[in-house]
């Protein structure tokens, strides 16, 4: 008898009669969910129903049977469906992932700072290669790390390898003034589960250009439209919009832009390196507001780490 435990899926939607499974390894995208595990969906709406009334939230994180799910809140014409997202029981390396050399080495810089972005569509794997990319510098340089989701969607709490890691859980709107409070307790690493919101996204840049590394995810169809977002967001604070654009071409390091593809599903990354002497051109752009223009500095920049690559080996 099958558990849902048991089942190799991304999502699982649980509406009122039926419900579905999507991104299984094998067969068709969605299938109805096995007889066998009727219970188990039973109890699961059950939970995430009691849960939403009582707490208001319409996402959160749902154990059961040792499976930690993020759940999201789906209100159709006809009925209140559950959208369910399996979580791993611990974060990938990066290799694991899939990811490609030059990426890691990119992001696995020693003594990083400013700001790291991962943009992408909603279900590309955003968290996933953040919280990676997190877990391993703390295990290759140590350090202190306070991570601000809603809701917490890896297991991020705890030691890894020479650094420790405070994961919290804040709800949206809430997370300025979380990334205030981060930046006064002076960690290594400050990990934002996404920008959403003006005041976001200008306490990371301001948090950005103070010595420590901000590692945060945002929705963009690519690295320069990630950075044309932040630079929206941020504009509608009280800064202006020349402040702004400083900001970002002072606090920015690396922007990276993920889909998934391939069978079994892999990041395919486009990057932006903004940090350094050899990219004064890109933060130029930056400060002019000249998005577009960066594809083609993306395109020299990949062109350079593969053939450096090559050369190495």
């Amino acid at each position: 008898m099958h558990r849902l435990a048991d089942l190799r899926f991304s999502d699982i939607y649980i509406g009122e009669e039926k419900s579905w499974l999507s991104g299984l390894p094998d067969g068709g995208d969605p299938v109805p969910t096995p007889p066998e595990t009727e219970n188990d969906i039973h109890a699961i709406r059950q939970r995430c129903s009691e849960y939403r009334q009582e707490s208001g939230r319409q996402e959160f994180n749902l154990r059961y049977d040792n499976v930690v799910y993020r759940v999201s809140t789906l209100f159709s014409l006809e009925e209140i469906v559950y959208i369910l997202r399996p979580f791993p029981a611990n974060v990938p390396a990066l290799i694991d992932l899939g990811v490609h050399p030059s990426i890691i080495s990119l992001v696995l810089q020693p003594r990083m700072t400013g700001m790291i972005v991962i943009a992408g569509a909603y279900g590309q794997g955003k968290t996933t290669t953040a919280s990676s990319l997190v877990i391993e510098r703390l295990k290759r340089y140590g350090g202190i790390c306070v991570s601000i989701e809603d809701p917490p969607e890896m297991p991020l709490q705890g030691r890894h390898g020479e650094g420790v890691c405070y994961q919290t859980e804040v709800s949206q709107g809430g997370f300025a003034d979380a990334c205030r409070y981060a930046a006064r307790w002076a960690p290594t690493i400050i990990f934002l589960g996404e920008i959403r919101d003006a005041e976001t996204a200008t306490e990371a840049l301001k948090a950005s250009i103070n010595g420590r590394l901000v590692v945060c995810t945002i929705h963009a169809d690519s690295p320069w439209s990630a950075i044309e977002r932040l630079y929206s967001l941020a504009s509608n604070s009280a800064l202006s919009s020349e402040d702004v654009s400083s900001l970002l071409a002072n606090g920015l390091s690396v922007v990276l832009h993920q889909h998934l593809a391939n069978s079994p599903r892999r990041p395919m990354i486009k990057p932006i390196s903004v940090k350094g002497d050899e990219n004064k051109s890109v933060q130029s752009l930056i400060r002019n507001k000249k998005w577009e223009q960066l594809e083609n500095i993306m395109t020299l920049q990949v062109n350079r780490m593969l053939n450096t690559m090559r050369s190495v080996n």
